[in-house]
């Protein structure tokens, strides 16, 4: 069972026990109780084991929120926006499509044409730091992306994309190269001050893909 698909599974489960309840007059139609059935559900399906261990991550993470958060956590609104992404991104009933290397340097010329330092001639084995003069900065390991690539152009293994900048701009430009980037880490990756991206053949991540905002 793949992510995409079980995600996908999810949030249509989520939505149709949220209406069930609502129809049997077990949850009064309003922003506030359907926000905390949503919070009780979550928490439910993680206790049950009732989805794929692909996505139990995803569902502790709400859980924590919920209990955290309450009422204002914003499960529904985040619920709504994956399932409409993921609705637009994949298709039940379409096979899945390759990325190609021309989308991820559309990417890259993305920050560049944004006045953004670009690294893709220094290999990135270990930690290490980029001077940019304070600029926002983009690096991807030229080892890493010529052996990520087939013959054909095609993206046949996970590639990380290092990013020390605006997330919204960064992955408003991935989503117009139509690639849907996770996100490894916020801050601390191996290139020193940026954040960890990975992009997947397909687009077929193992964890969420990272929202447009």
């Amino acid at each position: 069972m793949s992510y995409v698909t079980e995600i996908q599974t999810v949030m249509a489960a989520a939505f149709d026990d949220l209406a069930a309840a609502i129809a049997a007059k077990k949850v009064v139609d309003a922003p506030n109780a359907r926000e905390a059935f949503l919070g009780r559900w979550v928490a439910q399906a993680v206790k049950q084991q009732r989805f794929h261990h692909s996505v139990k991550a995803d569902l502790q993470r709400w859980t924590q929120r919920a209990r955290s958060a309450g009422t204002q956590a914003g499960l529904g609104a985040e619920f709504a926006q994956i399932q409409t992404v993921y609705a637009e991104w994949f298709p039940v009933s379409e096979p899945a499509k390759p990325v190609h290397k021309s989308q991820l340097q559309q990417w890259i010329d993305c920050a560049v044409e944004a006045g953004w330092c670009v690294h893709t001639q220094d290999k990135i084995d270990r930690k290490v730091k980029i001077i940019s003069g304070g600029q926002h900065s983009m690096a991807v390991c030229p080892g890493a992306m010529h052996t990520a690539f087939d013959d054909e152009q095609h993206l046949v293994s996970p590639l990380s994309v290092y990013v020390r900048g605006p997330e919204q701009a960064v992955i408003g430009w991935a989503h117009q190269a139509w690639i849907a980037p996770t996100r490894v880490t916020a801050y601390k990756s191996i290139v020193k001050y940026h954040a960890e991206y990975r992009i997947w053949p397909n687009n077929q991540a193992d964890g969420l893909m990272v929202m447009p905002r």
